[in-house]
């Protein structure tokens, strides 16, 4: 298969013999999409949908895996969308992945409400204003809040889910008090919540969070997620999340 543009690049997903088409210049997914997947814990027969979903990484891990039996993808960016269509098509996925290019902040007329058990979602971290922008409109919209506020993704989520159905995000600690009241105000109860630290006893890079539509407020913080050990390597969770197949 041809790639789109000469940046285009075909990597492994060292699960289930699926590849990923992504580009080296503008955008390729991270450790936190990664990880967003395994927190997931989706469940065969859900009803799921990937928000912001890039290149596709979360649906495709969750595909390849057999966590999912079918899953679908929200993406604003049409050249992101026609990347996970080839990634589709190499994969065999055929109508087991359905992709959505959509914007997210119209989704009452793209999606029908109250149908998905699972929501997926790395977001843009960086309100606009905030920081430098890149010189790439395309990796801006990823990263920025250009196209969607996290109001707009918590509101879509519970639009989105039924009753006790699950919204499970990935997002910079910086921001954690904003991501509790945006979920708070859509009705999107926190269950889980789990840091991730580069080495034990370094500040948080990243938080996983799920967040229980019309749920209890009781909410379980679970020992954090180191990446690397005293030596420097991955450590043995690390190595569990990045080759499940391999590990078990």
């Amino acid at each position: 298969m041809e790639p789109l543009s000469s940046f285009d690049c075909l990597d492994d997903l060292q699960a289930g013999g699926f590849r990923l088409w992504q580009n080296r210049r503008f955008f390729r997914f991270g450790t936190d999409g990664v990880l967003l997947a395994d927190y997931a814990r989706c469940r065969p027969g859900e009803r799921m949908i990937d928000l912001c979903s890039g290149t596709g990484i979360v649906p495709f891990l969750l595909l390849a895996r057999g966590e999912a039996r079918a899953a679908e993808a929200l993406e604003i960016q049409p050249y992101l969308c026609a990347l996970m269509a080839r990634s589709r098509e190499e994969n065999g996925c055929g109508e087991r992945l359905r992709i959505f290019e959509a914007d997210l902040r119209e989704i009452r007329s793209v999606l029908p409400g109250n149908c998905y058990d699972l929501v997926t979602v790395n977001p843009p971290y960086e309100p606009v204003g905030r920081g430098i922008p890149g010189q790439s409109a395309r990796r801006n919209l990823a990263r920025r809040e250009i196209a969607c506020t996290l109001e707009d993704v918590t509101g879509a989520a519970a639009y989105l889910l039924r009753p006790g159905g699950r919204l499970v995000m990935v997002h910079r600690p910086r921001r954690m008090a904003e991501v509790f009241l945006a979920m708070r105000d859509r009705k999107l109860a926190p269950a889980r919540l789990r840091l991730v630290e580069p080495a034990a006893g370094a500040p948080a890079v990243l938080f996983l969070i799920e967040g229980i539509f019309c749920g209890k407020r009781e909410l379980r913080v679970e020992p954090s997620l180191i990446m690397q050990g005293p030596d420097g390597s991955c450590t043995a969770e690390m190595n569990r999340i990045y080759r499940r197949e391999q590990m078990e």
